[in-house]
């Protein structure tokens, strides 16, 4: 058999998959990507139909599951959507710019069996109020570039964390 030095059949194929690997983690991580956005799209919509009701000064502030039922209704199809998410309502002081909830946003752990306390703050005629949700997601793949990169709780969940703000409209009589 003679060996041929200066052949260059098959040259490609090293720099070729090379490069595949790069490429092959850059469609992964578009396509997580792109699965986070429809996710936080989906939870900007849910909370913002929600608030809707609040904005318009048409009902009261409804207790915490009420909530989270309606943003998961609204939602989609985020699945177990009910023990995965946690809202919390507060005013803002508008002379300060200053509130009365919690710095950190509060989620829910999905290893942890403690109960949250929700805060729900009814708040006063005129007064800015602030909705907050947290929804904890799992990424497709834990091995793309992207998906390592974000910021997980002990269980290997991600935060998707939506805020609106509304003013409580005075209601006829108070």
């Amino acid at each position: 058999m003679v060996v041929r030095l200066r052949a260059e059949e098959g040259a490609v194929t090293i720099p070729a998959l090379m490069w595949l690997v790069f490429f092959i983690g850059l469609m992964t991580a578009s396509v997580e990507l792109e699965m986070l956005t429809v996710k936080q799209t989906l939870l900007d919509r849910g909370v913002d139909m929600t608030t809707r009701i609040l904005r318009l000064g048409i009902d009261d502030l409804p207790d915490h599951d009420t909530l989270k039922r309606s943003v998961c209704e609204n939602m989609g199809f985020i699945g177990n959507c009910m023990d995965r998410l946690a809202i919390e309502v507060f005013p803002i002081d508008t002379t300060t710019w200053t509130s009365t909830g919690a710095s950190e946003v509060m989620c829910t752990d999905s290893t942890s069996a403690a109960a949250l306390s929700p805060q729900l703050q009814a708040g006063e005629p005129n007064q800015m109020m602030i909705l907050r949700a947290c929804l904890k997601i799992d990424t497709m793949m834990e091995v793309n570039p992207l998906a390592s990169a974000l910021t997980r709780d002990a269980g290997g969940q991600v935060a998707l964390v939506s805020m609106t703000a509304f003013v409580n409209e005075p209601r006829p009589g108070s």
